[in-house]
C-alpha cells in the first residue's frame, strides 16, 4: 500500500466514521430498546407464542394495599387514582360489573350455572325454585324487569355467584378483602403501551413509584404489593443498563490503566479508545439497522467487544512501533485471527435465536471495523519508535518467554494429551445441562413474592400451563368450550384442578343458549313452576328470541379469544394443576383441543438448539484446524488443536463443579474461547518474535479476562454464566498458548525470527 493509497484509505475511513456517528445520533435516541424476555427466546416466531403475544395480560398490573385501617385504604386508593399518569388508566371494576350487568339484562335467563342447567337437564324444579325464593328474601336489588324476563332469576342468581367469588368485595373503582385478618384493596390498572418498551415503560413506572412513595411517607405502616409484566420488565432492563454502564466502564478504566502502566504515552491511549469507539459505534449502527427492537441483554454481552477488539490495539500497536515492515508482517496474523473469529460468530448469526443474532452482529461487524481501523490508521498516528514499554514489563515477558522456550516438546507433548484425555474423560463422565429458559433473566425474590401475593388474593394465580382450542368462527369455539366443562369439573371434584377461567362460562354457546330456553318451557310448565309463578301473580314469560354472542360485548371482555391466521383461538385460563399424563391424553378425545406449556416447550427448543450449537462448535473447530492446516502446515495445526481442546474441555468442566450443572450459555462461551484462544494460536506459530507475542497476548488476554469475567457476577444466570466460562477459557488459553512455540515452530525459525 502506497503511501498515496494509505492517504485514500486514511480519508475513507473518516467519512466512514463521520457517517455513523451521524446516523446514532439520529437513530439511537428514538431507538426501541425491548426487554421482553420472550424476545431472547428462541424460536418465538412459532403460532402459539404469537397467540401468547398477542394477549393483552401483559398490559395489565395489579397494586394490593394493606398494613392501615380500612378506611385510610379507601382515602390512599382514591388519592392514588386521582392523580393521573401518562400511559395508564386506572380500571373500574364497579363501572365494568354494571356495564355487564346492563347486558345480561338485555339477554336475561340466557347465563345458567351448570347446576341450575343439570337441575334443567333432568327435570328437578323444586330446586330452581326453592333458590329462586331464596333469592327473593335476599334484601339485594333484583336486575330490571328480571322477574318478568327470568322468573326463576337464574342469571341473576349466576352473576352473584361470579361476583362473590375469591372473599372480593367489588367497590366502584377497586376490590376489597381481608388478607391474614387485615383489611386490603385491591387496584387494577391498563397500560395503552408495551410494557418491555423500555424508555415509555421506564418513565411510566417512575411516575408511579413517584406516588406510591408518597402513599408510604403519608401511611408509614402501609404495605404495597406490585403484580405485573410492567415491574420486571424495567428491573430487568435497570438490570441491563446498570451491568453494561458498571461492566462496561470497570472494563475499559483497566484497560487504559493496563495501557498507560505498559507504555506510559498518550499515543496508544488515543488509539485504543478510537479502535473500541470505532468498533462499538460501527457494531450499534449495524444492529440499529437490521433489528427492529433491539434486546437490552444484548448489550450487555454486547461490552465484551471491548476485550476482544482491544487484542487487535495491542499487536497494531507493538508491531508499528517496530516500524512499517514489522506491522505489515503482523497484518496476515491479524486477519487470519480475525476469519477465525468471525467463524465463532457466525454460528450464532445463523441460530434460530434472536438476542444471540444480535450479538453476532454487533460483535462481526465491531470487530472488521477494530480490524481496519488498526489496519489503517495505527501507521498514520503511531510513528515508529514512537512509545517505549514498560521495563517491568518488558522483563516480566522476557523471562516468561524464557520459561517457556525451555520446556521439551515431547515432554509437553505427552502431558498435554494425558491431560487432555483425564479432563475430557471427566467431563463427559459428570457432564449435565440445564435447559431451563428460566436462566435468561430472573425477577428479585422480593418481586416474586409480591407477585404472588397479589395473585392469590384476587384469585389470579393462573399456571403457565393452559387449554387452546382452535375453531373455524367464535361460535364453534365455544361448543368446543362447552363440551370440555365436564372433564375439567371431573378434575376439579378429583382434586387435580382447583379452578378454570373460560369464555363459555360468560357467553354461553347458542346451541345451548336454545336449550335452556326449551327447557325453561318446560319448567314453567311443571306443577313447582306454575305453583312457584301463581303465588307471585306472574304469567310463563315467553321463550326469548334474543341471543347473547361474543360480538355483543366489548372486546376487552372477551381477551381469551383471539385471531390465529385463519382460525379463531380460545384460551383456557387453569391454576392449581397437579395432572399426570394419562390425564392429558383424555384431551385427544376432543376435537382441536390442544396443551400449551410454553416453558417446557421452549426447554425443549433450547434443548435442541444446544445440540445444534454442540454440532457447529466441532465443526468450527474442524474448519479453524483446515484453513490452519493450510496456512500453518499439520505440525502447528494439530498443535494448536491439542490447546484449544484442553483449554475449552478445562474451562468447562471448572463450570460445571462450579454451578452443578451447565446451559447453552456455557457452550456459546465456549465457541467464543474457541475464537479467542485460535487468535492466540496464529500468533505463537506465526515466526514472529516470541517475546513481542508473549508480551501482545498477555496484555490481550488480561484485558479479555477483565471484560469476561466481570461478567460472572451479573445478576442474570445466562450472562454469568456465559462470563465464568470466557473468563476461565482465555485465562487457560493464555497459560497454555505460549507453549505452541515449542510444540509447532523450530527453536532455529525462533531464533532466525529474532
Amino acid at each position: 500500500m502506497s503511501w498515496l493509497s494509505s492517504k485514500k484509505y486514511l480519508y475513507l475511513w473518516w467519512l466512514a466514521t463521520i457517517t455513523v456517528l451521524l446516523y446514532l445520533a439520529m437513530a439511537a435516541p428514538s431507538a426501541k430498546w425491548s426487554s421482553n424476555i420472550t424476545a431472547a427466546l428462541p424460536g418465538n416466531n412459532t403460532a402459539w407464542q404469537q397467540l401468547i403475544q398477542q394477549n393483552n395480560s401483559s398490559r395489565h398490573l395489579s397494586l394490593l394495599l394493606s398494613g392501615v385501617s380500612l378506611a385510610e385504604l379507601q382515602q390512599a386508593a382514591s388519592q392514588l387514582q386521582q392523580e393521573p399518569i401518562t400511559h395508564l388508566h386506572w380500571l373500574q371494576p364497579g363501572a365494568t360489573f354494571q356495564q355487564l350487568q346492563t347486558l345480561y339484562q338485555q339477554h336475561q335467563a340466557l347465563l345458567v350455572s351448570p347446576e341450575q342447567l343439570a337441575w334443567l337437564r333432568s327435570g328437578q324444579y323444586q330446586p330452581l325454585v326453592d333458590a329462586a325464593w331464596q333469592r327473593l328474601y335476599s334484601p339485594s336489588p333484583l336486575l330490571e324487569n328480571a322477574l318478568q324476563q327470568d322468573p326463576l332469576l337464574l342469571t341473576q342468581q349466576y352473576l352473584e355467584q361470579q361476583t362473590t367469588s375469591n372473599g372480593l368485595l367489588l367497590r366502584p373503582a377497586w376490590f376489597e378483602l381481608t388478607t391474614q385478618r387485615q383489611p386490603a384493596i385491591l387496584l387494577y390498572a391498563s397500560l395503552n403501551i408495551d410494557p418491555f418498551e423500555r424508555n415509555n415503560g421506564q418513565a411510566m413506572a417512575n411516575a408511579l413509584e413517584q406516588k406510591l412513595s408518597q402513599l408510604q411517607q403519608q401511611w408509614p405502616s402501609l404495605n404495597i404489593a406490585r403484580s405485573g409484566v410492567l415491574f420486571h420488565a424495567v428491573v430487568a432492563a435497570k438490570n441491563a443498563s446498570f451491568e453494561m454502564q458498571l461492566y462496561g466502564g470497570i472494563s475499559l478504566s483497566a484497560i487504559l490503566l493496563l495501557i498507560w502502566f505498559s507504555f506510559a504515552n498518550w499515543r496508544p491511549l488515543i488509539l485504543a479508545l478510537t479502535t473500541l469507539g470505532c468498533a462499538s459505534a460501527f457494531g450499534l449502527a449495524a444492529v440499529l439497522l437490521l433489528f427492529e427492537q433491539p434486546h437490552v441483554l444484548g448489550l450487555v454481552f454486547a461490552t465484551t467487544l471491548i476485550g476482544i477488539a482491544i487484542d487487535y490495539s495491542f499487536h497494531g500497536m507493538l508491531a508499528a512501533n517496530k516500524g512499517n515492515k514489522t506491522f505489515k508482517r503482523m497484518l496476515p496474523s491479524l486477519l487470519l485471527g480475525l476469519i477465525t473469529t468471525l467463524l465463532g460468530y457466525l454460528a450464532l448469526m445463523f441460530l434460530p435465536f434472536p438476542i444471540l443474532n444480535q450479538v453476532a452482529v454487533f460483535m462481526a461487524v465491531g470487530l472488521i471495523v477494530a480490524f481496519l481501523t488498526v489496519k489503517i490508521v495505527f501507521l498514520h498516528w503511531l510513528p515508529a519508535a514512537s512509545m517505549t514499554v514498560n521495563k517491568y514489563l518488558l522483563q516480566f515477558c522476557a523471562n516468561l518467554s524464557l520459561k517457556y522456550n525451555q520446556a521439551k516438546p515431547k515432554w509437553l507433548l505427552a502431558v498435554g494429551s494425558l491431560a487432555l484425555v483425564a479432563v475430557s474423560c471427566s467431563l463427559l463422565l459428570q457432564i449435565q445441562f440445564n435447559d431451563d429458559v428460566r436462566l435468561f433473566n430472573q425477577s428479585p425474590a422480593e418481586l416474586l413474592q409480591q407477585e404472588q401475593q397479589v395473585r392469590s388474593a384476587g384469585g389470579q394465580n393462573w399456571d403457565s400451563r393452559f387449554i387452546v382450542l382452535l375453531g373455524d368462527s367464535t361460535e364453534q369455539l365455544l361448543q368446543h368450550e362447552q363440551s370440555l366443562q365436564a372433564l375439567l369439573h371431573t378434575w376439579q371434584q378429583q382434586g387435580k384442578l382447583g379452578s378454570w377461567q373460560a369464555t363459555v362460562q360468560r357467553v354461553p354457546p347458542l346451541q345451548l343458549q336454545d336449550e335452556v330456553q326449551q327447557l325453561l318451557q318446560l319448567a314453567y310448565q311443571s306443577e313447582p313452576g306454575q305453583d312457584y309463578l301463581q303465588q307471585l301473580q306472574l304469567k310463563p314469560p315467553a321463550a326469548i328470541t334474543k341471543r347473547l354472542s361474543p360480538e355483543s360485548f366489548p372486546s376487552s371482555f372477551i381477551q381469551q379469544i383471539q385471531p390465529l391466521n385463519d382460525k379463531f383461538a380460545s384460551v383456557i385460563l387453569l391454576s392449581k394443576l397437579n395432572l399426570t399424563s394419562s390425564d392429558l391424553t383424555l384431551l385427544n378425545a376432543y376435537p382441536n383441543t390442544y396443551w400449551l406449556d410454553p416453558i417446557a416447550d421452549t426447554n425443549a427448543s433450547v434443548k435442541k438448539l444446544r445440540y445444534q450449537l454442540s454440532i457447529w462448535l466441532a465443526l468450527a473447530l474442524v474448519l479453524a484446524i483446515v484453513i490452519l492446516f493450510w496456512r500453518r502446515g499439520g505440525r502447528a495445526a494439530g498443535a494448536i488443536m491439542l490447546i484449544l481442546v484442553l483449554a475449552i474441555s478445562s474451562a468447562l468442566l471448572i463450570s460445571l463443579q462450579l454451578q452443578q450443572q451447565l446451559n447453552i450459555f456455557n457452550l456459546i462461551a465456549a465457541l467464543l474461547v474457541l475464537a479467542l484462544a485460535l487468535d492466540y494460536g496464529i500468533f505463537f506459530t506465526a515466526k514472529l518474535p516470541h517475546q513481542e507475542v508473549v508480551q501482545a497476548v498477555f496484555l490481550s488476554a488480561t484485558t479479555s479476562c477483565l471484560a469476561f469475567g466481570l461478567l460472572a457476577f451479573s445478576k442474570t444466570p445466562a450472562i454469568a454464566s456465559f462470563g465464568l466460562t470466557v473468563f476461565l477459557g482465555v485465562a487457560l488459553a493464555c497459560i497454555l498458548s505460549p507453549l505452541l512455540s515449542v510444540l509447532a515452530v523450530k527453536e532455529n525459525k525462533i531464533h532466525a525470527a529474532l
